[in-house]
């Protein structure tokens, strides 16, 4: 009956260290999804920043073109017309 009960015993405290070490692994768990989560937010920020600033740059590149082309235009007309 010593030895059942000494198992026993054993058994009762192993099944609490897998019990404690389920219990870190499902916090780990958490937390790295937590960090995960937020790394993504900081990724979307950073992509949305850019596509503004992107959207802001074709807008001065389209502006510039337009103003090039209305330039040699007029270089060409006042060529023409001497």
């Amino acid at each position: 009956m010593a030895t059942i009960k000494k198992r026993v015993d054993n058994l009762e405290n192993r099944m609490t260290t897998l019990e404690q070490q389920v219990s870190n692994v499902a916090t780990k768990l958490d937390m790295f999804i937590e960090e995960s989560r937020a790394a993504r937010k900081r990724q979307d920020d950073d992509m949305r920043e850019i596509r503004q600033n992107v959207d802001g740059m074709s807008k001065h590149v389209r502006n510039m073109s337009i103003v090039t082309i209305i330039g040699v235009a007029t270089i060409v007309v006042a060529v023409f017309l001497k």
